[in-house]
C-alpha cells in the first residue's frame, strides 16, 4: 500500500509540460513602404558612336571626305526639351555641319516659314541656292593661304533629303551641283548623326 502511495504523489507533484501550441504566435514585421523605381539612365554614346558624314566633290575640285558625328556636326532645336526650346532664340529647325579640311558643308534655318525644317523626314530641294534652308559649301583647306577667301560652290542646285528624322539620329543624302569660279562642281554623299546625348535625346 505504501508503495502504490508513493507512487501517486510522485505522479502529482510533476510539473505540467508547457503547451507551446497554445503560445500567442509571434507578429509579423510590417511591410517596407514600396520604394519608387529609379529612372533609367540612357546610354551615353562616346565619339565613335556619333555616326558620320561622307561627302564626295568633283568637277572644278575634287575631293573625298568623312567626318565625324557629335555636337559640332548638329544643332537641332528639336533635341531640347521643351523648356529648354523656350530659351532657344530663332524658329525651330536644324542645322548639319559636316566640316572637314577639304570640304565644309553646312545647311541651316533660312528663318522663312516656321515650319520650314519640320520635325520629320523631307526632301528640301534647292535653286540656285534657295530653299527652305541656306546651304553654305566651302573647299579646301582653311589658311592656305593667309587671308585668301575659301573656294565656294555659287548657286547649289539639287536636294538634301533628310529621310529620317527623330530624337535618336538624323540621316538623308546630299545631291547638289553648282560652280566653283565659275567652273561646274558636283557634290554628293550621305549623312547618319546622332543626337549627341542631349536632354532629348532617346538612346
Amino acid at each position: 500500500m505504501r508503495y502504490v502511495m508513493l507512487l501517486a504523489l510522485v505522479a502529482c507533484s510533476t510539473p505540467e509540460k508547457e503547451d507551446y501550441t497554445k503560445q500567442k504566435p509571434p507578429e509579423e514585421a510590417p511591410a517596407p513602404p514600396p520604394t519608387k523605381d529609379k529612372p533609367v539612365a540612357k546610354k551615353q554614346l562616346g565619339p565613335d558612336e556619333m555616326g558620320q558624314c561622307h561627302l564626295a566633290a568633283s568637277g572644278a575640285i575634287t575631293a573625298d571626305q568623312t567626318t565625324k558625328g557629335g555636337k559640332d556636326a548638329t544643332n537641332i532645336s528639336y533635341w531640347y526639351t521643351p523648356e529648354e526650346q523656350k530659351n532657344m532664340m530663332g524658329v525651330d529647325g536644324f542645322v548639319i555641319n559636316c566640316k572637314g579640311t577639304d570640304i565644309k558643308f553646312s545647311l541651316v534655318p533660312g528663318g522663312g516659314k516656321q515650319d520650314g525644317m519640320p520635325f520629320k523626314p523631307k526632301k528640301y530641294d534647292f535653286a540656285a541656292g534657295k530653299g527652305d534652308g541656306v546651304l553654305m559649301i566651302q573647299f579646301g583647306k582653311t589658311g592656305a593661304k593667309a587671308g585668301s577667301a575659301l573656294p565656294t560652290m555659287d548657286k547649289p542646285t539639287g536636294s538634301v533629303d533628310v529621310t529620317a528624322f527623330d530624337s535618336h539620329h538624323i540621316s538623308g543624302s546630299v545631291d547638289l551641283s553648282g560652280t566653283v569660279a565659275g567652273a561646274a562642281e558636283k557634290l554628293t554623299g550621305n549623312f547618319d548623326l546622332m543626337c549627341p546625348n542631349l536632354s532629348g535625346c532617346d538612346k
